[in-house]
């Protein structure tokens, strides 16, 4: 598949960059993927969609290893892993796995207020950043240390991010028994 992005690149330059940022971060990618489709066949088609819009706006990135460019490609393969998610959803039901019991365990909501999609649906209302961190730590099961690597910020900020997203979803919960 590699060779097929290759193609889409005019410069040697780009398809070299492309190359190393393609070996450096394609595992991240496909383990956060994975963290939200719980499908291996899923997460590859999920990391392949992230890299069809990376090569589709190659020339908007910094080119380089670094911390703002791996939050960019795991952003973007969390949103094409949305995206499928959503998609998929559309065609099936989809039960709950155990990571989202822990959030609801978490927050104290009893059982019979939210249950299925109900649930889902104010995850997806929750602004970027606090679903991003929520998914982090609940359903890739990182620690605050790891978080804090991966979204650059310190430990404190994750934690505070924490507290702000499952305070967020509360509210948001609150709003949905109205």
């Amino acid at each position: 598949m590699l060779m097929i992005y290759l193609s889409m690149l005019d410069t040697e330059e780009d398809k070299n960059i492309f190359r190393e940022l393609h070996d450096e971060y394609s595992t991240l990618m496909y383990r956060k993927a994975y963290g939200i489709l719980r499908d291996c066949d899923l997460a590859e088609d999920a990391v392949q969609e992230s890299f069809m819009r990376i090569i589709k706006n190659f020339d908007k990135f910094s080119k380089r290893k670094c911390p703002q460019t791996r939050n960019k490609f795991v952003n973007i393969t969390r949103n094409a892993s949305i995206d499928i998610y959503r998609k998929r959803k559309k065609q099936q039901e989809v039960s709950y796995d155990e990571n989202e019991r822990k959030i609801i365990d978490e927050l104290a909501v009893t059982d019979d207020i939210f249950v299925g999609m109900e649930f889902e649906r104010c995850l997806f209302k929750l602004p970027e950043s606090y679903y991003i961190i929520l998914s982090l730590k609940y359903d890739d099961g990182y620690s605050y240390k790891e978080i804090a690597e991966i979204l650059d910020l310190s430990e404190e900020n994750v934690k505070k991010r924490l507290m702000r997203a499952r305070k967020k979803l509360r509210e948001i919960i609150n709003d949905q028994e109205i």
